[in-house]
């Protein structure tokens, strides 16, 4: 299992953020060696954005097509989750935002980190407020 975390310069455009993390999860599984995977993202307009016709001309079109050519490569498939479902991206996100590297990856789960984790496998259910 690996994670990894990373800080996008000169933007404020979540959306770049939210594609960039799904570009660089399927790469880094890609390079794992996995070519089965379920992705969930709590970015609906990411997902519809990648999985539905969009127009060549979209800001982000050359991201969105990356995606999908790596998505073609395995068995991948793509699904929504709610924010809630989601704290251990949540984390790392923050983590990025919080340093300056590009990408860094996390061969094993940051201290913090764990916990969150610990939840994830034991199926914490959260209530959304």
């Amino acid at each position: 299992m690996k994670g990894y975390s990373g800080f996008i310069p000169s933007t404020s455009d979540i959306l770049q953020a939210e594609l960039t993390a799904i570009y660089h999860g399927i790469s880094i599984a890609l390079d794992m060696g996995i070519t089965d995977m379920v992705i969930y993202s709590d970015s609906l307009h990411s997902i519809n954005l990648i999985t539905e016709n969009s127009s060549h001309f979209h800001a982000h079109a050359v991201l969105i097509q990356d995606i999908r050519d790596v998505l073609s490569q395995g068995n991948y498939s793509l699904h929504h989750t709610l924010r809630e479902g989601n704290f251990c991206a949540d984390y790392l996100a923050k983590l990025g935002a919080a340093t300056d590297a590009p990408i860094q990856i996390h061969s094993s789960p940051p201290e913090d980190l764990r916990p969150l984790l610990r939840n994830d496998a034991y199926g914490t259910l959260f209530l959304r407020p």
